[in-house]
């Protein structure tokens, strides 16, 4: 994504359109549609052929060359052992959130992944797996723990979450399940790196029809903001302008009519001390 997001604004520096330069780089608009978005990853000799025609500087071909070189590096997730557990488009998700400066979420169903407990983990994934085996099952919860793990290590991201009161009151699981899933939503909420907010069943006229929401913003100009719906075999990606900005507007009229996160906090514990 990084590589094409900066290929596309050299073209435009450029003055070359999308069309003009997919043909004097010998690529159909299509790949180079894909290319840019970061869908299909850019070949090498690809992105040399460009920076060469959009007349790019060394340091920015420099650049470019180095992120293209550390995407193709290993990395955790293509370990053996997570063989065949999660879709591509969830490994997209894992790399998003180990880039991303800001995390904003917003989930009316689940609590979102990064703040499961391992047993709401597992409930959460037999609901929507209810046919997989026990060791399908076991594995995934396992991968999003690691995703947990990996999200602590690095520790000056961010993370924004909205919680909607309804998912803690209709639970997944068991009562006790929810209690220890409300009380490390209590622990979390005493961590700076976390801002969560209730967002109140009793309240009228709440603007939660955004829906599933997790945005991603980037430091400096990386990337811009980065809109992913999750989904129980995938995701969706969306670097759409137009839709990126109605969803982050959107999440700001929910958060605004959320409660603080003080007043959160408190409201957290009231909900456990009922359990």
């Amino acid at each position: 994504m990084v590589v094409g997001h900066e290929l596309r604004r050299l073209r435009k520096a450029r003055g070359l359109s999308q069309k003009e330069a997919a043909a004097l780089l010998g690529l159909s608009t299509y790949v180079m549609s894909r290319n840019e978005t970061g869908e299909t990853p850019c070949k090498p000799q690809t992105v040399r052929k460009a920076l060469q025609i959009y007349r790019a500087t060394p340091e920015e071909g420099a650049y470019l060359l180095g992120v293209l070189e550390n995407a193709s590096q290993r990395r955790w997730w293509q370990e053996p052992e997570w063989r065949g557990v999660v879709k591509e488009k969830l490994l997209t998700l894992v790399t998003l959130e180990e880039g991303a400066k800001l995390i904003r979420v917003y989930d009316r169903d689940r609590v979102p992944g990064l703040l499961q407990t391992a047993d709401y983990a597992r409930a959460a994934i037999r609901l929507g797996m209810p046919a997989a085996p026990g060791e399908e099952v076991e594995k995934r919860v396992q991968f999003r723990l690691q995703r947990q793990a990996r999200f602590r290590d690095f520790q000056s991201t961010q993370y924004l979450c909205l919680l909607d009161e309804v998912t803690l009151i209709r639970g997944l699981g068991t009562r006790e399940i929810m209690r220890e899933q409300l009380a490390h939503l209590v622990e979390l909420s005493d961590d700076q790196r976390f801002s969560l907010h209730l967002v109140e069943l009793s309240r009228l006229n709440t603007p939660t029809g955004i829906g599933q929401t997790m945005l991603f913003d980037f430091e400096g100009e990386l990337l811009p903001t980065v809109l992913y719906e999750e989904r129980d075999e995938g995701g969706l990606v969306c670097q759409e302008e137009d839709e990126v900005d109605h969803r982050s507007k959107g999440f700001d009229r929910l958060l605004e009519a959320s409660l603080t996160k003080k007043r959160s906090q408190r409201r957290l514990r009231d909900l456990l001390a009922k359990k």
